[in-house]
């Protein structure tokens, strides 16, 4: 009986045993790699070697939930980035790929200790610490006053890397990492009081103007259009950040976007630039909208009443909503009267006057509203030589006043 117990007790101690040891292999690693970065000054090779080392630990059940080994690891990758930057500065041309990969890596790290980073606080008798005014246990940090010294350290080379993988060695998808810490951190209650004086909103207004056009490049158009929106809100209104914003709201087909994205630039650019109020109009329009559509052309006329394209956009509306040409006129005359050399402007007129003629069954008066036609539909055809609806117009026009040379000229 005493030998069953004796036996039994052994076995209990082996599986205590065995349940320890990959423990126990875990600590040494940890434990080797701190021996390690104290022995000797490292090169890139060396802090290579111990992160590898180190990296069983990051995924060790026993030890993957520890601050510790996240720190290390975070501590390996950055003084690994610091020695390709100690390179630089004595002239030797590091591995930018791997310079920038390994800081960002880093940082992953870095923020995964910070989650991990909390030790209960204990009375001198071992026991927790209660918070009395939320009844649970007082925790305190060993690692995050590092951490943040480190990231803190480092903060204009995330700008620095963004610019590696945007231009040196493209990588859209790490260029816009680099550049969401740079642009994130002023933000965090971590760093802001640090970063206040240092990066201002303009700056960082840029470079989210930045982070939104590498993901466009990556095609990851909504997280361009964040971007994007988070580089308006830092005061960055350059007209370019409201094109890329609109080619990705189209892209997403993202109507609610694309009506405020552009709602925003015509504030702006609408003088100099009739797109915002074209993509609005043809906006109400396919979606017939046409009071919507009105209300928008007219605010545009209003403000901007010397700007042909309105005009001539106004005379359209009217056609597709009534589904008639004759309320056009004014509008289609208006904007040639303001500019000449306006093709489309043009085409609108000429397209009235050829569409009145055709109603005529009297040849004079036939012959003259087509000659009314003929000087804008012909301007038309000499911008726009592909232009099949003025050049069909103009070979009726043509044949009603026996003109064969001029037919002859127009081709098939």
């Amino acid at each position: 009986m005493k030998n069953h117990n004796l036996l039994a007790g052994f076995g209990l101690l082996l599986i205590v045993s065995l349940a320890v040891q990959p423990v126990q292999a875990q600590r040494r690693l940890l434990d080797e790699v701190k021996q390690d970065l104290n022995a000797l000054t490292l090169n890139v090779d060396n802090y290579q070697n111990a992160l590898n080392k180190l990296k069983p630990t990051l995924s060790h059940e026993e030890t993957k939930n520890e601050a510790e080994v996240w720190f290390m690891a975070g501590k390996i990758a950055y003084a690994k980035y610091d020695k390709y930057r100690a390179l630089q500065t004595i002239g030797k041309k590091p591995d930018e790929k791997a310079m920038g990969a390994i800081i960002l890596e880093g940082y992953d790290y870095m923020m995964t200790a910070l989650k991990l980073d909390t030790v209960p606080e204990k009375d001198k008798h071992g026991k927790v610490k209660i918070n009395k005014n939320t009844g649970l246990p007082k925790v305190k940090t060993k690692y995050s006053k590092d951490i943040h010294k480190i990231v803190l350290s480092h903060y204009n080379d995330y700008k620095l890397v963004g610019r590696i993988f945007y231009s040196s060695v493209p990588d859209f998808d790490k260029a816009y990492k680099a550049w969401d810490i740079y642009t994130s951190l002023p933000d965090s209650p971590n760093y802001s009081n640090s970063l206040r004086n240092q990066v201002t909103d303009s700056v960082i207004g840029e470079y989210r103007f930045y982070q939104g056009v590498v993901a466009k490049m990556d095609e990851r158009y909504s997280d361009a259009l964040g971007s994007f929106f988070k580089a308006i809100d830092k005061g960055y209104n350059k007209k370019d950040v409201f094109d890329y914003a609109i080619g990705c709201a189209e892209h997403e087909k993202n109507d609610s976007v694309l009506v405020d994205v552009v709602r925003q630039a015509y504030k702006l650019y609408g003088k100099n630039d009739s797109q915002y109020i074209r993509i609005l109009f043809n906006y109400a329009i396919n979606n017939k909208k046409y009071d919507i559509a009105i209300k928008i052309i007219d605010q545009a006329i209003a403000d901007y009443p010397d700007n042909a394209e309105y005009y001539d956009l106004k005379g359209v509306l009217l056609e597709n909503q009534s589904g008639s040409i004759d309320s056009s006129f004014e509008y289609f005359k208006k904007a040639v009267d303001l500019d000449g050399d306006f093709i489309k402007a043009n085409f609108d007129l000429g397209r009235y006057y050829y569409n009145m003629a055709l109603r005529e069954s009297d040849t004079s008066k036939l012959k003259e509203k087509l000659a009314l036609a003929l000087p804008y539909l012909e301007k038309v055809h000499t911008a726009e030589p592909s232009n099949r609806a003025a050049k069909d117009a103009l070979r009726i026009i043509y044949y009603n006043f026996n003109d064969a040379e001029k037919m002859e000229a127009l081709g098939e």
